[in-house]
């Protein structure tokens, strides 16, 4: 992974010196930010507060003030990601500089969609879902439940049943899942540890029960729709290519571009002076951008990558929070929307959640500055 240049070194017990909370509860953040450059000022103080913010009751009372390290992870190799679909994202993110993201999401969307299938479904599989998005059907990833975030809480449950499975459907908040299409469907299995993913065929989605969920976002691009029903899918139907961990792999390969995107998006406003930015958040805007371009441009995939893309979707989520709760966004509809996007792809709880259990406390002790009688 190429580290970027940057003109901002900060030293961040220098600007938390009396607050070492905050530091130690954004490393598993920063490490892996600090992965792509020297972080700017604001960064660091944006990502330290957050980490504050989002602790839950578990979290902190397991907290203490010692560092973290990178728990040891059973090292894989590395899978390339070379795919055509990643020139037209390019030349789309451009686009999206120079006349923001509503006009061009549909199809920066759809080739979201062409990245999936080319990675992770089988020949058969692909040739099947182009032709459905070639003949001019939306594409629906249905990720979000209805039941509680946990996945042993879902409601949406693939059960075993002939030759396939009857896949029991309640899902929310899904992206046009109110219209006629084809979907991926994530869904709890019995017994097992990671969920699952289905393909669902037109003609199988025209049958569940589907309904508009709340305002549309993005100039009225994008509604919301809930989605439940029961459909039998073939046992062919089922995403296997990548493994246990393809939606991990998915979401790693997507995160990136949709990061940069919601950058350039904010950098298009800027020049509508529908966002006002400041040197520094302009310097941080940067840094973002330009980690997830790194991370885009790279062309392999590693289990690093997943915790690497979830900092950097953290990152973007709470620049955006943060220019918002500032006042800096003019409008009531730019403001929902950039909090809107935050829980896309990855909540900051979600990211932060994900990113502390990948470390483990560091044996070699205390933050810089706590003493002996300070950690009793």
């Amino acid at each position: 992974m190429q580290t970027l240049a940057q003109d901002v070194d900060v030293n961040p017990a220098r600007s938390f010196s009396l607050n070492s909370l905050l530091l130690v509860t954004a490393q598993p953040v920063l490490h892996r930010l600090a992965s792509y450059g020297a972080l700017p000022r604001q960064m660091i103080q944006i990502i330290s507060r957050a980490s504050v913010r989002l602790q839950d009751s578990d979290m902190l009372i397991s907290q203490t003030p010692h560092s973290y390290e990178r728990s040891e992870e059973i090292r894989q190799p590395s899978v390339a990601l070379a795919h055509q679909e990643h020139a037209m994202a390019e030349s789309m993110l451009e686009l999206i500089r120079q006349e923001g993201l509503a006009p061009h999401y549909k199809s920066f969307m759809q080739t979201f969609a062409r990245i999936l299938f080319s990675l992770f479904l089988t020949p058969g599989q692909y040739d099947r879902a182009c032709a459905c998005l070639d003949s001019g059907n939306n594409l629906h990833f249905l990720m979000s439940d209805g039941g509680e975030p946990t996945l042993s809480s879902w409601r949406t449950v693939a059960q075993p049943e002939g030759d396939g499975f009857k896949l029991h459907i309640d899902k929310v908040w899904g992206m046009h899942a109110n219209l006629d299409g084809m979907a991926i469907v994530v869904a709890r299995t019995l017994g097992a540890y990671f969920p699952s993913a289905y393909l669902v065929w037109p003609e199988q989605y025209a049958t569940l029960k589907r309904t508009a969920c709340g305002a549309p976002f993005l100039d009225d691009v994008v509604q919301l729709g809930n989605v439940k029903g029961t459909v039998q899918v073939a046992q062919g139907d089922r995403l296997q290519a990548g493994g246990s961990a393809v939606l991990n792999k998915y979401l790693a390969t997507v995160r990136p571009l949709l990061v940069r995107a919601l950058m350039a998006h904010v950098e298009w406003l800027a020049t509508q002076d529908r966002v006002e930015l400041t040197a520094e958040e302009r310097i941080a805007l940067g840094f973002i951008t330009a980690a997830a371009r790194a991370e885009t441009q790279s062309g392999r995939y590693d289990n690093e990558d997943v915790h690497r893309v979830l900092a950097l979707k953290f990152a973007s989520n709470e620049l955006l929070l943060h220019l918002v709760s500032r006042g800096a966004v003019r409008g009531f509809s730019d403001q929902r929307d950039l909090l809107a996007f935050t829980k896309m792809e990855g909540s900051s709880y979600r990211c932060y959640h994900e990113l502390r259990a990948s470390m483990r406390v560091s044996k070699a002790g205390l933050l810089p500055g706590f003493t002996g009688a300070a950690a009793r």
